[in-house]
């Protein structure tokens, strides 16, 4: 954008859609401040798209534009309505937020929170990590795939609950072989995801998103307010 739209936009632009901001609607908690600033990017894009293409245009037509965008529910993330977390959707009467910690009666009659009824069994910290378990077959297939085959027979029986024995006689080899094939399995895992992540494991060291995640499950038991609640979408 030329230095002359960059002082239409800060001058004129801005400040106009700063003072339309109150009359804009609001979802969630959006505020004026983050509704002038919202649409003074989509006055931007659209000055930027009407320079480029030649067009003439006033500081007044760009802000009743985005105004008018502002005020159907677009916003510079997202024009659609059809998402329910679009303010446009929500403004349309076909979605609604839900606080998670609004108290709701369960089928059974009790009290609670909404969250306690579309979460899942209590965590026991038990409970795999999808992002680790798709890291490890990450690892795991380029560690496979490094080494001989014998690498991939053992370590499968061994998984099994095998003994090094038994992955000895699926590799066709006696037991000598198998306890220096168990050596090289032992060395070749520690160079590869490093002496610190072997260590870890066999200490039984839980990742920290699980301390994360309980300490966040002890606080909503005790119903710890926050400024800032999670919700949830339920469509009509």
């Amino acid at each position: 954008m030329s230095p002359v739209l960059n002082d239409m936009l800060e001058h004129q632009v801005a400040p106009r859609l700063s003072h339309a901001a109150r009359t804009i609607p609001k979802v969630g908690h959006e505020d004026d401040e983050e509704i002038t600033q919202d649409a003074t990017l989509m006055a931007a894009r659209m000055m930027d798209s009407a320079e480029k293409a030649g067009r003439r245009f006033t500081a007044g037509n760009m802000v009743w534009y985005a105004t008018k965008a502002a005020r159907s529910g677009r916003r510079s993330y997202y024009t659609g309505r059809s998402d329910a977390m679009s303010p446009g959707c929500q403004l349309d009467g076909k979605a609604r937020h839900e606080w998670l910690d609004e108290s709701v009666e369960t089928e059974f009659g009790d009290i609670g929170t909404l969250h306690e009824v579309v979460s899942c069994h209590p965590y026991q910290g038990q409970e795999p990590d999808p992002s680790e378990e798709a890291a490890r077959n990450l690892d795991w297939e380029a560690f496979m795939a490094a080494h001989p085959p014998r690498h991939r027979i053992a370590i499968l029986a061994l998984a099994e609950g095998g003994t090094m024995r038994e992955a000895g006689k699926r590799c066709g080899i006696k037991d000598s072989a198998a306890l220096i094939l168990k050596r090289r399995i032992a060395t070749d895992l520690i160079e590869f995801f490093g002496e610190d992540v072997i260590r870890r494991l066999l200490d039984g060291v839980k990742p920290s998103w699980e301390s994360d995640l309980r300490s966040a499950r002890e606080r909503h038991a005790c119903h710890t307010t926050s400024t800032t609640k999670p919700t949830t979408t339920c469509l009509k």
